[in-house]
């Protein structure tokens, strides 16, 4: 650097460049071909705890642990013999206790008047805590992510426009992309529209509102159906609204529950419903009776001498022939028409918006349908059934009331020889 002003000596001028070198916040120093110091600023100084006119004429293994600051003597090195500036980062280590510092460091060739080289100048800035700092966010990024990709939940992050932020593995492998192809992109762009705009529902009431959202979701993907319970997270990022997701598949756990609830509903038997599920239903219909007098029947019917089966051909024959007799009646019956068996050899129906008449159609269908000969594996047996048939009325005040007045209908029907229709009004 020139300075052109006439009225400054050459004494000023070092003394102004001294200034500058000090003021920079860095540590400037150049050394000689042999790798000897011919100056330092005041952070030099300071850093070896020595005077400018002692660090003159000194080399690095004065100051350093050259055992394990190499890359020091190597750099300076190349800047001298290549001519070309060095930009890198350097780890010395400083006696006596050989803490180590690393430095953001730029390295020159330096030149006399002659454009001859004749050493290396240096500018350093110390970037020990900095690079400390970037490892142990890095270290702890790398942490994150490990856990993030190995917690059984689907992990993202959106922003306000939908566009993916973050994703975890498990989220790049039911998408089918990895990662990089997925953070950017809009989720419209990356999903089916219709599944797309189910989860953006949810996403935008917890943007809206800025409150945690815990949501049960429910998506169709080629036939099937997956179950997910989502937790949205809203955040705010350099004052831009964002979203982060979690979402579990509880698709199995779903599944399972339904199993349970059906067979808690079913006779384990025949698979129809069971007693404690007719009643259930026929309460509820009765309820709606009450309040809209709309027309319900119930039918309810045992097989005839069901013990002479067991006895004559055993248990698992008479299971058989429960079963067989299930399947009859089933195909007899309409989709909304609940079908139960309340008892060993009893079985009920409920007939939604029926009257008498329509009742005993069903009731004497099914006595004619079922007295013939069921097949048992080679076996031929015949079975006739018993059958009562009433409606809800007006006069009931509960289901209760229904129930025994079938039930009476019932007994009726085998008091008169059994194998018959008997209805109570």
């Amino acid at each position: 650097m020139k300075l052109h002003n006439n009225n400054i000596s050459d004494d000023n001028t070092l003394e102004m460049l001294q200034q500058i070198c000090d003021g920079l916040g860095a540590y400037v120093f150049a050394k000689d071909m042999d790798g000897k110091y011919l100056y330092g600023n005041e952070k030099v100084l300071a850093l070896f705890g020595c005077t400018l006119n002692e660090l003159k004429g000194k080399d690095d293994s004065l100051f350093f642990d050259l055992t394990l600051s190499k890359q020091m003597l190597v750099n300076d090195l190349q800047a001298i013999e290549t001519g070309k500036e060095v930009i890198c980062e350097e780890s010395n280590f400083l006696k006596p206790s050989a803490e180590p510092r690393t430095y953001r460091i730029v390295k020159k060739p330096l030149y006399d008047n002659q454009q001859k080289i004749i050493g290396v100048s240096g500018v350093a800035h110390d970037i020990t805590e900095e690079k400390r700092l970037r490892e142990t966010v890095e270290e702890q990024k790398q942490l994150l992510s490990v856990i993030l990709d190995n917690v059984e939940a689907y992990v993202y992050m959106k922003d306000d426009e939908r566009r993916f932020l973050y994703v975890n593995s498990k989220v790049a492998t039911l998408f089918d992309l990895p990662p990089e192809q997925i953070i950017g992109q809009k989720e419209q762009d990356i999903l089916p529209s219709k599944t797309a705009e189910h989860f953006h529902q949810s996403d935008s009431k917890a943007l809206l509102t800025q409150k945690i959202l815990r949501v049960e979701e429910t998506v169709v993907d080629n036939g099937e159906t997956y179950h997910y319970l989502s937790v949205k997270v809203p955040v705010s990022m350099s004052g831009k609204k964002s979203l982060i997701g979690f979402s579990t598949d509880v698709t199995e756990i779903y599944k399972l529950k339904e199993e349970f609830k059906r067979l808690a509903n079913t006779d384990e038997l025949t698979a129809i419903y069971n007693r404690r599920f007719f009643i259930k239903q026929s309460e509820n219909a009765f309820s709606g009776f009450k309040r809209q007098r709309a027309h319900f029947a119930v039918v309810t019917f045992d097989v005839d001498f069901f013990k002479q089966v067991n006895d004559e051909f055993g248990h698992p024959v008479g299971d058989e022939v429960l079963k067989g007799l299930t399947k009859i009646v089933s195909a007899l019956l309409r989709q909304e028409d609940i079908f139960a068996r309340i008892g060993g050899e009893e079985f009920a129906i409920l007939l939604p918006y029926s009257e008498l008449s329509a009742a005993m159609c069903v009731a004497q269908r099914i006595q004619k349908t079922v007295n013939s000969s069921l097949l048992c594996g080679t076996r031929k047996i015949s079975i006739t059934v018993s059958i009562g048939v009433t409606t809800f009325m007006s006069e009931d005040s509960s289901f209760d009331d229904v129930f025994s007045r079938v039930d009476k209908a019932l007994y009726i029907a085998k008091e008169q020889g059994r194998d018959c229709v008997v209805s109570l009004p």
